[in-house]
């Protein structure tokens, strides 16, 4: 055995090489018993095809879809006439095949109604029962079970002789590389024999014998042709499978394409891995959350904006803390770090009730800021209403007044709102007449308001008033911990949020969310999150749907030199067909060196 086929079975992953000429060179275990091309079972059937007056039992979870194209006229021939029978639906059935006069039994589910469908009958004094259920189809023949469980869809058949009423034939996963789909039988095809370690010679075939797939054929044909270089992570349906496909072309030093290495990870496996990896990340968020629960009973609402991490929680204690008391606070920090959020948790946490009232003081006009934010009275000026009107400090009499983006108030304004905060009057545009206000203040912003000062663009008297009692809240990059949190509470908002079913988010996605820099904190990762759910038409996120526009988390010299180490070993393991001895040789490492460099950089 040679190198390559040893670090191909030594995979986890369906693997196979090809010649530029499309021959299958080398194929991995895994992927004989991904696509049936060994028998699993431990009993033995011989080869033939469908017979008159044979027993044909079927379980179809959806008509025509991955069944060797089941038509409803391809059932004509078990003498089932049945206009409702139509593509997409389930369909249990027990009929003699071509066996003129013989009354089949059969249920029909149309496409969308219950995944879930039973058939029992009695054939010459064998009992049968068809189940079907969301991800196994069983036929039971007697005592004998032959089962077969599926993803999306999956079409089993189990056959008996005419004659003596023994199994002559069943389906395993892999009918459709060996052509024995349902459909395809009942239209007069072959099957292929079975017995315990049987296996079908493919070395030496051409990939299109056995790995059938519109997309998939297409662009390997473009690998092999150099119209495009190597595809990583690419969705195709190949023999009725939903795969994930990495399509590597290995060349000579010239450029020249010598073969191609194909690797295959199912959408199956992909979803069992991201879910065990979801439920770990919301088993440690519930521990901890817990764990705050007891010490903390009342931060929930702060827990849910931070994240619930430890580098967060002396901002979340702090935050709680504040909103207990009735004092005015300054909440600052970077664009999308969560101000308004913070804001309204302060709303739900703090004792005092009343109105709360937001205002973007970015997009308050500055003609108006005054009368917007302390109302006038009838006649204050032209084109105004003539009955004069309440302003925002009034509306929120009694509760809370959120003025976002603080620092773009005019100078001007600021003197009458530090005479409002420290007197707690204010005087409508057009009056003298003072009106007393009971309002909480909380102020947000992402300006440096020292500097402000500074250039004098902010009162110096204001800010100080407004900052005896602030909060600064930590960029995201700060506090890496918290992003897990985040993206798993998004990712089960967001999908409500639109009416549409839950998605997870691959590997990769979420390995380049954790390793972006979020110069745009928590509104640029919802915002991300939100394009990705909206744009991806499968359950499952991939890489490219996480669309960021920064480079990603700025890395040390050292880490940027093993991150090119890495890439080099593995460019030159392709170009070498696998080789490791060749590979040390090209570059020039002792065996030692080398395995070592394989073993931290996790190259199988």
């Amino acid at each position: 055995m040679n190198m390559l086929q040893s670090i191909m079975d030594a995979s986890s992953h369906a693997m196979f090489t090809l010649d530029r000429d499309g021959m299958i060179t080398n194929i991995n275990q895994q992927a004989k018993h991904d696509f049936g091309l060994y028998s699993r079972s431990g009993s033995s059937h011989g080869p033939g095809r469908l017979e008159p007056g044979d027993v044909i039992i079927i379980g179809d979870s959806a008509l025509g879809a991955d069944d060797g194209g089941l038509l409803p006229e391809d059932l004509e021939r078990l003498g089932i006439h049945d206009g409702r029978i139509a593509p997409g639906g389930r369909l249990a059935a027990v009929g003699r095949f071509d066996l003129p006069g013989s009354k089949p039994v059969y249920k029909y589910l149309p496409r969308g109604d219950r995944e879930t469908l039973d058939l029992e009958t009695v054939c010459q004094g064998t009992p049968i029962r068809v189940s079907i259920r969301a991800r196994t189809i069983s036929v039971t023949v007697g005592e004998a079970v032959y089962s077969i469980d599926y993803f999306h869809s999956i079409g089993q058949m189990v056959v008996l002789d005419g004659a003596s009423n023994a199994v002559k034939f069943w389906e395993e996963k892999g009918y459709s590389t060996r052509k024995e789909g349902v459909g395809s039988l009942l239209r007069g095809g072959c099957y292929l024999a079975k017995s315990p370690g049987l296996e079908i010679k493919v070395v030496g075939c051409h990939f299109r014998e056995f790995f059938e797939g519109k997309q998939f054929e297409e662009d390997l044909e473009r690998v092999m042709t150099g119209q495009t270089g190597q595809l990583t992570g690419v969705s195709y349906e190949v023999n009725g499978y939903d795969l994930v496909a990495t399509i590597l072309p290995v060349t000579n030093r010239d450029g020249e394409l010598k073969s191609l290495i194909v690797k295959f990870q199912s959408i199956e496996d992909l979803h069992v891995t991201i879910q065990r990896r979801n439920d770990a990340i919301k088993t440690a968020e519930r521990r901890y959350r817990e764990i705050e629960q007891i010490a903390r009973p009342d931060e929930g609402a702060f827990s849910t904006l931070f994240g619930g991490g430890a580098a967060t929680a002396p901002v979340r204690h702090h935050a709680y803390k504040l909103s207990q008391l009735d004092c005015n606070v300054l909440i600052t920090g970077e664009s999308g770090t969560g101000k308004s959020f913070l804001a309204q948790a302060f709303q739900q946490a703090q004792p005092r009730k009343g109105p709360f009232v937001t205002v973007d003081c970015s997009t308050v006009t500055p003609s108006l800021f005054e009368s917007e934010m302390f109302g006038y009275v009838g006649g204050a000026f032209t084109g105004a209403d003539p009955r004069g009107k309440a302003g925002f400090f009034e509306a929120a009499g009694g509760g809370t007044i959120f003025l976002d983006e603080i620092g773009e108030i005019p100078l001007s304004i600021q003197a009458k709102l530090l005479g409002a905060i420290q007197n707690k009057v204010i005087c409508r545009v057009g009056s003298t007449k003072p009106i007393p206000v009971d309002v909480r203040i909380l102020a947000a912003t992402n300006r440096n308001l020292k500097e402000e000062v500074s250039a004098g663009r902010f009162r110096q008297d204001l800010y100080y008033r407004l900052s005896a009692f602030s909060l600064e809240l930590p960029a995201l990059r700060e506090c890496r911990e918290d992003i897990c949190f985040l993206i798993d509470r998004l990712m089960e908002s967001i999908p409500k949020k639109y009416g549409m079913p839950k998605k997870s988010l691959s590997g990769e996605a979420f390995s380049k969310l954790l390793a972006y820099d979020w110069p745009g904190n928590i509104r640029e990762l919802e915002n991300v999150l939100e394009s990705a759910v909206a744009l991806s038409e499968s359950d499952i996120i991939y890489g490219e749907h996480i669309d960021l526009e920064e480079a990603p988390l700025r890395r040390t010299l050292r880490e940027r030199l093993k991150q090119e180490e890495e890439k080099i070993i593995r460019q030159t393991l392709a170009q070498c067909g696998g080789s490791r001895i060749q590979a040390m040789e090209e570059l020039g490492l002792s065996k030692t060196v080398f395995y070592g460099k394989m073993k931290e950089y996790n190259i199988e």
